[in-house]
């Protein structure tokens, strides 16, 4: 082989290494972009789902705030009532062993009911559906004093 075929050869084989390690660094430059970018797209996830989360813990917060406060409302109605009824029945302790109730203490009673029925229909912080109206056999209701 002449030395300029040797040459030529050389340079072929240096062109194909060339080329083959080219090849080789661009194919790495391109699986580490294309990580790079997938990195990015899941840290954009976990950025947007902490903030969802922040918002809800914030949000469960105030919930909690009025179920608290419509909480305290219902304790301090609950404790009216309890009150009206004990301070209405004490005057008649003694009536009572006959069943017997003056008509003030059964509308106090029955004002007590709709109380109540009001109260449960609203429930703690939404309206629920109302009590039946019918009263058959309840004190107060048709036969009874």
């Amino acid at each position: 082989m002449s030395n300029a075929a040797t040459v030529a050869v050389a340079g072929l084989l240096l062109a194909i290494t060339a080329g083959v390690g080219g090849y080789g660094y661009g194919l790495d430059q391109g699986k580490a972009l294309e990580k790079g970018r997938q990195d990015s797209k899941a840290l954009e996830a976990v950025n947007e789902q902490l903030s969802a989360h922040a918002d809800l813990v914030k949000r469960s917060g105030a919930a909690s705030r009025s179920m608290r406060t419509a909480m305290a409302q219902l304790e301090k109605a609950n404790t009216q009532t309890t009150t009206e009824m004990a301070d209405a029945l004490t005057t008649t302790a003694s009536d009572r062993a006959d069943c017997v109730f003056p008509s003030g203490v059964m509308r106090s009673l029955e004002a007590a009911r709709d109380r109540a029925a009001q109260a449960g229909a609203s429930g703690i912080r939404g309206a629920l559906p109302g009590a039946s109206a019918g009263t058959e056999g309840a004190a107060g209701g048709p036969g009874r004093p």
